[in-house]
């Protein structure tokens, strides 16, 4: 696991790094849903994409 990473002389958590990263992966991953379609089979949308954020934030928390 990372230890606390400065920026600006102000010390981060590396769960906030996991975030941005996982933010970044998510927002690679849901035009790709969107155009298979994907998204549709599911009843609420954005329940789905808030699960699938929170898991690949796991991952990167459990995998790092």
């Amino acid at each position: 696991m990372l230890s606390e990473f400065s920026v600006a002389g102000i010390y981060m958590p590396p769960l906030l790094f996991y975030i941005v990263v996982a933010w970044l992966l998510f927002l690679g991953i849901r035009p790709v849903l969107a155009r298979t379609g994907v998204i549709r089979l599911f009843w609420h949308p954005a329940l789905f994409e808030f699960s699938l954020l929170v898991s690949i934030i796991t991952a990167f928390v459990l995998l790092f």
